[in-house]
């Protein structure tokens, strides 16, 4: 059994998934970015507050939806990692 080659892989999936938690970081930054400008623009102009709302809400969705994305593809690799398998079906 070639317990080295494994545990490189499991290693290497361990860090790919803290890489792509990451993302969830990076998302709580534009979010507050997306925010803050959107606070910014119904102070200066209070007449446009409900089409400056509806785009907050919109990107606020995709920037979720990107962290969304960063802890699917790490749960995916933590759990259900296709390269084990693969390495395992190669090495036996």
């Amino acid at each position: 059994m070639d317990t080295q080659g494994l545990s490189i892989v499991m290693a290497a999936a361990q860090i790919a998934a803290a890489i792509a938690l990451l993302n969830g970081l990076f998302t709580t930054f534009g979010q507050g970015n997306i925010a803050s400008t959107a606070i910014e623009s119904i102070a200066r102009q209070p007449e446009a507050s409900d089409e400056i709302r509806s785009i907050m809400f919109v990107g606020l969705a995709m920037g979720e939806t990107s962290g969304i994305y960063g802890l699917l593809i790490a749960i995916i690799l933590l759990f259900a990692n296709p390269l084990v398998s693969r390495f395992i079906e190669l090495a036996f």
